[in-house]
This record gives structure tokens, C-alpha cells and sequence, in this order.
């Protein structure tokens, strides 16, 4: 586990480059915040020792998309419709 210090360092170097992806790849704000606490946790519980920074911005961004992936393939995803669909409008 991680100390504090490390996480904060983390979230200042990293945070934008999560938050970006995130809204790429989901366009919506409420999940991008979950995926960005779920991308921090994870480094925080990691144990994976970084040769480089760039070795660290790059597993920031596989960890990013795979949790982006995961989050669209999911089957509450999946199965969810917007209710401007499902509404009926008069």
C-alpha cells in the first residue's frame, strides 16, 4: 500500500490525464468521477514498482481505459435506457 504522500503526488501529476480520458470514452461526468476514485484506489493499493515516470503515466492510462471499458460493458450498463426514451411525451 502506498502512503499518503505518494497517493496526493499521484492525484496532482495524473489527475487531469484520468479526468480527460474518462469524458472521452464515457461523456458523462458522474461516471467519470467514479472511475477516477477507482483509478486512485487502485494505485493506492497497488504494489507495482514504476522503472520510470513515463512507466507510471502509462499504467495510469491502461488502468484508466480498462475501467472505462469494464464500466461500458457492464450488464447494469447494458441493460439501462434513458428515460427521454422511455417517457412518454405529450
Amino acid at each position: 500500500m502506498r502512503s499518503e504522500e505518494e497517493a496526493n503526488r499521484a492525484i496532482d501529476r495524473y489527475a487531469d490525464l484520468v479526468r480527460r480520458l474518462c469524458m472521452v470514452h464515457l461523456k458523462n461526468p458522474a461516471d467519470t468521477e467514479d472511475i477516477f476514485q477507482t483509478v486512485f484506489l487502485k494505485y493506492v493499493l497497488s504494489s507495482a514498482v514504476f522503472e520510470s515516470p513515463e512507466h507510471e503515466k502509462a499504467w495510469f492510462i491502461r488502468v484508466t481505459l480498462n475501467a472505462c471499458r469494464d464500466l461500458l460493458k457492464s450488464f447494469f450498463r447494458s441493460r439501462t435506457i434513458s428515460l427521454d426514451t422511455s417517457w412518454p411525451t405529450t
